[in-house]
């Protein structure tokens, strides 16, 4: 190899080292980057406020209770649906309880909530579980609304006694006083550029004392 191709050789691998060089400097600042914006909209998720917002919807096999405030209230065709219910083993309790997320104003970025884990607990027994795969958004100042659909056989946790059944139905509606501690788990996952990120602590709701919509 004489000079003149020694020193082409020496330029050609300069330049390409440098090249190098300055691809993994970019790399890392945009890991950087990326890695604060992932940062920042998490502590956005871990700042949006979550708080029980009522019940809607509720119905005992297939019997709305938005009206109903007491076992006496119920017509011989409720109680009908109600003993045919008990008597195949299954009286659905559907409701609709709802979760505000509010993200504060002071908040300058909004919160990405990709999808939502939950669990219905009644005296610290869960019940039944689910999970929210829609995704919302919570702009700084702006409230939404956050439905999440209950659905149970009230048999595989109160027992068969037609009335005990809808006392307790009632009581979970938040149509009427009741002892049992109802809570509400929620295990959020907020969606970031670097990917989904699960919140590090689930969120407590106490549904033990609703006022309904």
């Amino acid at each position: 190899m004489n000079g003149r191709t020694r020193k082409r050789w020496g330029l050609l691998r300069a330049v390409s080292t440098r090249r190098i060089s300055i691809l993994i400097l970019s790399t890392a600042l945009g890991g950087v980057s990326l890695g604060c914006t992932a940062a920042k909209e998490f502590a956005a998720l871990r700042r949006v406020e979550f708080r029980f917002d009522g019940i809607t919807g509720a119905r005992v096999a297939g019997i709305p209770l938005r009206n109903i405030r007491s076992y006496s209230d119920l017509t011989a065709v409720d109680l009908g649906r109600v003993g045919i219910a008990i008597a195949r083993g299954d009286v659905p309790l559907d409701l609709t309880v709802h979760v505000e997320g509010r993200n504060p104003e002071s908040n300058d970025v909004t919160a990405r909530l990709l999808r939502l884990g939950w669990a219905y607990l009644v005296d610290d027994r869960e019940v039944v579980t689910g999970r929210l795969t829609e995704a919302y958004t919570f702009p700084p100042g702006e409230p939404r609304d956050v439905p999440l659909l209950v659905t149970f056989n009230l048999m595989d946790v109160f027992g068969d006694q037609r009335q005990d059944l809808i006392d307790i139905a009632l009581a979970l509606a938040g149509q009427r006083s009741s002892t049992h501690k109802i809570t509400l788990r929620l295990d959020p996952t907020v969606e970031t550029p670097v990917g989904p990120i699960r919140y590090p602590i689930p969120i407590t709701l106490d549904l033990s004392s609703p006022a309904t919509r």
